[in-house]
This record gives structure tokens, sequence and C-alpha cells, in this order.
């Protein structure tokens, strides 16, 4: 069957844009732009037996190949809006699980005749293992996933073939990624249960014990049975990390079995890991945060001088299991910092790479956006767009905390200061007394004050007022939507980052704010 028989509907379902595009006839594109654009005459068309000019293929082509072209400026666009629309997430909860070890295997050697073989069954592969690295493509923690799950590994098999080890699973999380284990404490009402249940034992068992004074024997035989009851709890959990020969499990003595001592130093690792606490701050940094359970040893392992065919094996070790923490904190060289609607955004796309959104009403910025700004001798600096910040941020107000967050580890904060507003001076104190309040030492470092939007009219008379007054900082005048003094501004900024880098590479010296 020729493929332009083919219904439209099914080509649209099996067959991608250009396909159809390659396979679509000239005079099905033209019947479809001109039902399109003319649908009342698209179906007299059809019923009065079409439109001679539609069948000449030379007239229709222009008219297809403009349809396919809108449809696919119409797919980039929605491609766009759905890449845009993502949530960005910058603080999450997870669970990382290490792969199961693979069990070891019970297998003799058998041979026409050799009917009574040595044992040759093979080890279990090692589980996977959990690893985070760094990516500097990757802007927020929305790629993790909530359970983080490695491969397991193989069992063993006969003929001394060893199980496959899994695979490891890589996860990429951004730069400046804080990656912490929670801790789960216990409940307090399972604590104080607890703690009534051991009381009432204690009174039941000194209450019995002065029952039985007249009678030790009777106490004795209580302790005793205790004992035994421990100890055959913890033979069972030793059973139980054995595999055993098909009907051979009531046979097989495995109390005094020796365990390898490499199985025994990885089960000690997973059980008894510190809590983990690190911070992904480079490109290509990598931490395992699950590790992936030991493979179990095959019978071969457990040969000895009494006993020369052993009828079982080891289990593999559970993978280890963590709950953890991540929290992203932007890394950036000039952190933005200001009121809502004060034009952070429209200063970030005049200097940089970066296209934020950018309307007139506040927040407009709800998540960091990081541009880079490249200097005519190769030089760059990355400049973070924060969302707005608002009075009581530092009590959480507004977006709060989200915003504080990204602005700790900035080498420099820019305050962009609408000077167009009545009294701008009074934004920026209370810009500084919200970093203040919310991490101490915060306004320490080097600053800069842009004013923004002083191409208005009321923005001459507070700029000169403002500059007069004692103690006034520098301002850098700019108009972030004319793109102008920009380039003054950026310079600024440059040289306060290059003498900022020249101080701390010397002792004793503190970096100072403009």
């Amino acid at each position: 069957m020729a493929l332009r028989r083919v219904p439209q509907q099914l080509r649209k379902r099996y067959l991608s844009d250009q396909e159809a595009a390659a396979h679509m006839s000239a005079s099905e594109g033209a019947a479809v732009t001109s039902r399109m654009h003319h649908p009342d005459e698209a179906e007299e068309t059809e019923e009065g037996g079409g439109d001679p000019s539609l069948l000449d293929p030379a007239a229709s082509a222009p008219a297809a190949t403009a349809f396919m072209h809108h449809k696919q400026q119409k797919l980039d666009i929605v491609r766009r809006n759905t890449k845009a629309g993502r949530n960005f997430v910058d603080r999450m909860r997870c669970t990382a699980v290490g792969g199961h070890g693979g069990n070891g295997c019970v297998s003799f050697f058998r041979d026409s005749f050799v009917p009574n073989g040595p044992p040759n069954g093979g080890d279990g592969g090692g589980g996977g293992g959990v690893w985070l690295v760094v990516d500097e493509n990757e802007t927020s923690l929305s790629c993790v996933k909530q359970m983080l799950r490695a491969q397991p590994g193989a069992n063993g098999r006969g003929k001394a073939m060893h199980g496959q080890k899994g695979n490891d699973l890589v996860v990429k999380v951004p730069k400046g990624t804080m990656v912490r284990e929670h801790l789960v404490a216990p409940d307090s009402q399972n604590q104080n249960q607890n703690q009534n249940q051991s009381r009432n034992t204690d009174f039941q068992t000194q209450e019995a014990a002065e029952q039985r004074s007249d009678d030790s024997s009777d106490f004795l035989y209580s302790l005793d049975r205790q004992i035994t009851q421990s100890r055959e709890s913890a033979l069972q959990s030793r059973e139980s990390m054995f595999v055993h020969y098909p009907r051979w499990e009531e046979r097989n003595n495995v109390e005094g079995v020796r365990i390898p001592a490499e199985y025994m130093q990885a089960k000690h690792e997973i059980e008894n890991a510190a809590p983990l606490s690190v911070d992904l701050l480079h490109h290509g940094q990598r931490v395992l945060v699950a590790r992936g359970g030991a493979g179990g040893p095959g019978n071969p392992h457990f040969i000895s001088a009494d006993t020369r065919h052993p009828h079982y094996a080891l289990h593999g070790l559970g993978g280890q299991r963590r709950t953890l923490e991540l929290e992203l904190k932007t890394i950036a060289d000039v952190g933005l910092v200001g009121m809502p609607n004060a034009g952070k955004s429209t200063f970030l796309r005049a200097v940089s790479n970066a296209h934020p959104k950018v309307a007139p009403y506040p927040f407009t910025t709800l998540n960091p956006y990081i541009g880079t700004v490249t200097f005519v001798d190769s030089f760059q600096m990355t400049v973070a767009d924060i969302p707005g910040l608002i009075p009581g941020a530092h009590r959480n107000v507004g977006l709060g905390h989200a915003f504080l967050r990204h602005v700790e580890r900035s080498r420099l904060l820019a305050f962009i200061v609408d000077v167009s507003r009545q009294a701008p001076w009074l934004h920026l104190r209370l810009l500084r007394a919200e970093l203040e309040l919310y991490q101490p030492g915060l306004t320490a470092r080097p600053t800069l004050v842009i004013a923004n939007k002083a191409d208005r009219p009321e923005s001459r008379q507070n700029f000169e007022r403002w500059s007069q007054m004692p103690g006034a900082p520098l301002l850098v005048p700019v108009s972030a939507k004319n793109r102008k003094n920009i380039l003054k501004a950026t310079h600024a900024i440059r040289q306060i980052l290059e003498s900022t880098q020249q101080e701390q590479e010397q002792p004793g010296v503190v970096p100072h704010s403009v």
C-alpha cells in the first residue's frame, strides 16, 4: 500500500513531523492549508470535485512548506513552554538503597568417573552502589527521584561461575548541593511505652523473685531459660545467613562454621556506617551515598579438615539504606538582591546570556536564574537573579528562606534599588537588615549598590539627594531596560571581585565593601 493512501490520523500517530513533511503529497498539503484559512470554501471544493489548481504540484508546494513550517513552530513553542514550566526544586528528601548482593551457590563437580567431586559453587555478585555526581548543566533537584535503588548482584552458579556485579546508579545533581543523612529519631510515645513496659517487667520480675526467695532453684531455672532463649535467637539469625543444599536444611550444622572475614567486614561497614554529610561544590565531584551489599561466598569457602563436602553457602548482604536530605544553595560570583519589581531580571538579561521572565508586576521570578557575563578579554563571572525580598523574609515571610538560602554562597552582593521610588535609601537599609537578621555577618562581604531605573524623571532628584547624604554608598546609576550605563556596572563588579580575590590570597586582610 502506498504511504499517501494511509489515513491522515494514522500518519500523524506513527510518523514524526519531518517524516510527514517528506512523504506528504503536495495536494494534501495544499488541501489542509485551504481548510485552515477557508474552511467553507474547502468544503465546497471537496463537494464540487476539487479545484484544478490544487492538482498542480508546482503551485501547491510552497503552501505545503509554509504549513509544515507553521506546525513546527507551534511544536517548538509547546516544547519550550513545557521545559520552562517544570518545577524548580531546591530542597527535597529521598531514599537511597544499595543493590542486594547475590547468593552464593552450593554445587559439586560431577563427571562420568567422578560421582562425588569437590564443591565448585560460585560466589554471588556484589550489589551496585548509589552515587551522586555534580553536573554543572543541572540547575535544579527535580532530576532526582525520591527512591534511588541500585541494581542487585546476580547469584553464583555451578562450575565456579561467579555472579555478575550489579550496576551502580549514578544520579546527577547541580553544583552547590548539600547532602545530609536524615536520622529518624524514635517516637516519644514509643519511648514512653517502652519505658513503662520495662518498669512493669522489672516490677514483675522483682515480685516473682521475692515470691521465689524460698525456692532459689525456680529462680535459677527461669534465668537459665532466658539465656537459652537468647542463644536460640542468635542461632536462628545465624542460620538465616546460610543457603542450604536441597533437603539438607536439617542435616547441616552451621553453629560452629567459620564465616569469611571479608563477608563479616562488609556487613560491619554497612551496619556501622557514620552519618553522611558532604557539600558538592565542584563539577565532576562524586560521593557514594549507599553502598551495595557484598555477594555471598559459595560452598568452596567452607572446606575444612572435618567437612570436605559442605552443603551450604551464604546469602548476599542487603544493600545500605539511607534517607537523604538534599539542599541546593546556588553558587555564583554575584547575587542580585532587591525588592520585588526592582529590575533584577531586566538587569540580568542586559548583562548576561540568561533570559528570565520579565513582567511589570512583583514576584515575577520564583526561582533563581544564573547568567554568565563574558568580557572582551575572555574574563567570565556568574550572576544569580534571586527572587525579590520583602520585609520579614528572615522569618520566612513571602519566599523567605527559599530565597535567602541562595545568597549565602555569593562572593559579592549587588543591591538593585529602584531609585525612582520614594526614599530608595530606606529600601537599601531594609535589605541590609533582613540579610543580617537571617545570618549575622552576611552583609560584611563585598557589596555594590546599583541604582536602577535612573532614566525616569523622578529618579534624578532622588539620586542627587541620596549621593549627598553622609555615609552614602557608591551608587552606579543604570537603566537596565534601555541598557544604559551597563558596562560601568559590570566593570565595577569585576574590579571588586578581582580585588577581593587578591585580598583573600594575602593573609590577615579582610575584604571591604563599597
